[in-house]
């Protein structure tokens, strides 16, 4: 699965840990606090920069890091990432088996325990729900303009999935067992993205009574007019209105993790203790989740409106001005599992549907410029991302680059060469160019101010577009050119699947070249890690001939947060560091 963040990264990265940095007065007590309860505040306010936007935020237009952030809380899943990468199992959630490798083939278990907020028991119908959904299994039966057939269920990816047979079992079973057509690499992950099953029986009109049975029925019989009434719910039925007013029927949000949604006001949504989580219980009662503009965020944490916020973009201002506060906060930073990069629109039709078009894009660009600027100043090791697959801080990284040879031809900025290009394409000068960025980051903004002083004097005509809504416009070919965002990290080898092969979900620049495609069907297959470094290689330097995008830099990555608090620990993974949040505790 993959997942972004909006106005600075996107979805998940295949990429290994990376080493931190510690900063001012970085550590603390990671173990939450050992103070007594009264000595304890009852609520926690974690800062983000905006607001969530749907309750499943699996769908292909909402897989935002702001609705991970949530998640983390409310929604559980076989397994936890942790901030070095690495997969643990979740024994609160159930407990999961590799049977046999030879079909590669999963036992899963819920806990009999396991109940959504409201009551229901988790099983078989949710699992099957959530194969239905992300196996790319249920065509809708309409053509995208490339001619390939949509499916029912907007999902995110289907990484994986689509390598699953359907789930055999029947309503009410807590076991289900994955049978795979072929090896899967990230096998392990899979385990999660379950959503209330009887929420969207209910509300696609179905009857609920022995444990969804009709809606088991309906998937099992592939009844494509029920699932299409399920599939519309799925997509869109859960989401928010925009800037969160208020949260829908919390009948329709049933959570299945140490917290439950409780209230949603002027983009601050509230979680409160699950009082019917089985598992260990979170610490604080309320967590209370405020959006704010990011520069105004130290000052929110100075003043006590938050108390913690992972800064998607932090700058050299903002981590001067976390410093000054001295001991009042604690500050923690590192390279991030995300990197900034600027995505174009290859597809038919597209302005850089031309290779020579492409080619003087990434010649104008002043990457140093953009490195010195804007990562330099936060982790004195930024450099010129070269790769997309691998992160300078890998070991890997230098073995890769080594093989990539296109890799290293847009270092530096040649204008001579790019308006050179742009005549032999024939295209008409000034070329506009419609580069989008999300309207609520100031640094996207100056970056894109960047780019167009510079790609402008080659020829290009760089009208910046600030969107509210970028991603979604992302999705619609036409309304932009080129964008500049980033793809957030989970430490998997074929999570990056939907980012680059044909009609991938998150494919946003349409672009499509046979051999990415074949040697990413390659790349999934593998069952260790170092098999795919070289699958990896071939793939990247096919991504640098054809130019599918331009890599900027891995990002810094900060957290930051009250000294009043204990339990948080910087994760430079896509899961933020809320993935810990219910073991927080504030002193008073």
């Amino acid at each position: 699965m993959t997942i972004r963040r909006k106005s600075l990264t996107v979805a998940v990265l295949a990429v290994g840990a990376v080493a931190l940095a510690g900063c001012g007065t970085a550590g603390g007590n990671k173990n939450g606090s050992t103070e007594s309860p009264s000595n304890l505040a009852d609520t926690i306010n974690i800062g983000i920069e905006q607001a969530p936007d749907s309750f499943n935020s699996n769908t292909a237009d909402v897989n935002s890091v702001y609705n991970a952030y949530v998640d983390n809380v409310t929604q559980s899943a076989f397994y936890k990432v942790q901030p070095d990468g690495s997969v643990k199992p979740n024994p609160d959630f159930g407990t999961y088996e590799k049977t046999s490798d030879d079909p590669l083939t999963v036992k899963y278990t819920f806990s009999d325990k396991a109940v959504w907020s409201d009551g229901t028991p988790i099983d078989f119908d949710d699992a099957l729900l959530a194969w239905a959904a992300y196996s790319g299994t249920h065509p809708s039966g309409q053509k995208a303009e490339d001619g390939s057939e949509s499916d029912l269920f907007n999902a995110a990816s289907t990484n994986g999935w689509a390598e699953v047979k359907q789930l055999e079992g029947k309503a009410g079973d807590k076991s289900f067992t994955m049978v795979f057509t072929k090896p899967y690499a990230d096998w392990e992950v899979l385990g999660s993205g379950f959503m209330p099953a009887h929420i969207a029986a209910k509300q696609a009109g179905l009857s609920t009574d022995n444990d969804d049975e009709a809606l088991v029925k309906a998937i099992q019989d592939n009844d494509t007019a029920t699932l299409k009434k399920v599939a519309d719910f799925w997509n869109t039925g859960w989401k928010y209105q925009a800037d969160l007013p208020s949260l829908p029927d919390l009948a329709l949000l049933p959570s299945s993790g140490p917290y439950k949604y409780d209230n949603a006001s002027n983009g601050t949504l509230t979680v409160v203790k699950n009082d019917k989580w089985w598992g260990t219980p979170a610490k604080t009662d309320k967590l209370v989740f405020k959006t704010i503009n990011p520069d105004e965020m130290v000052q929110a944490l100075q003043n006590g409106e938050i108390d913690q916020f992972d800064p998607s973009n932090a700058t050299t201002d903002m981590v001067t001005q976390l410093e000054g506060l001295g001991t009042a906060v604690k500050v923690e930073k590192g390279e991030s599992l995300s990197f900034s990069h600027v995505d174009i629109d290859t597809g038919k039709g597209g302005k850089f549907a031309d290779q020579r078009v492409r080619e003087a894009f990434a010649k104008c660009i002043p990457r140093q410029d953009l490195v010195d600027k804007f990562a330099k100043p936060i982790f004195d090791g930024a450099q010129i991302l070269r790769l997309h697959e691998y992160l300078p801080s890998q070991a890997e990284y230098e073995k890769v680059l080594a093989q990539v040879p296109s890799a290293k031809l847009y270092d530096t900025v040649d204008i001579a060469g790019a308006k050179t290009l742009l005549q032999q394409a024939g295209v008409p000068t000034p070329y506009k160019i419609t580069f989008k960025f999300a309207s609520t980051s100031q640094l996207r903004a100056d970056q894109v101010a960047l780019i167009k002083a510079s790609c402008d004097q080659a020829g290009f005509d760089i009208v910046a577009a600030p969107d509210a809504d970028v991603f979604t416009t992302l999705t619609q070919p036409g309304k932009w050119d080129a964008a500049v965002f980033g793809w957030s990290g989970s430490g998997l080898i074929a999570a990056g699947q939907s980012i680059y092969v044909t009609n991938g979900a998150q494919n946003f620049g349409r672009y499509s070249n046979t051999k990415v495609d074949d040697l990413w069907d390659q790349i999934v297959q593998v069952t260790d890690p170092a098999d795919a470094v070289p699958l990896k290689a071939q793939m990247e330097e096919q991504l640098w001939s054809d130019l599918y995008n331009i890599t900027l830099y891995a990002n810094p990555g900060v957290t930051a947060y009250s000294s009043k608090l204990s339990g948080p620990v910087y994760n430079p993974t896509q899961y933020g560091s809320t993935w810990n949040a219910a073991t927080w505790t504030k002193s008073l």
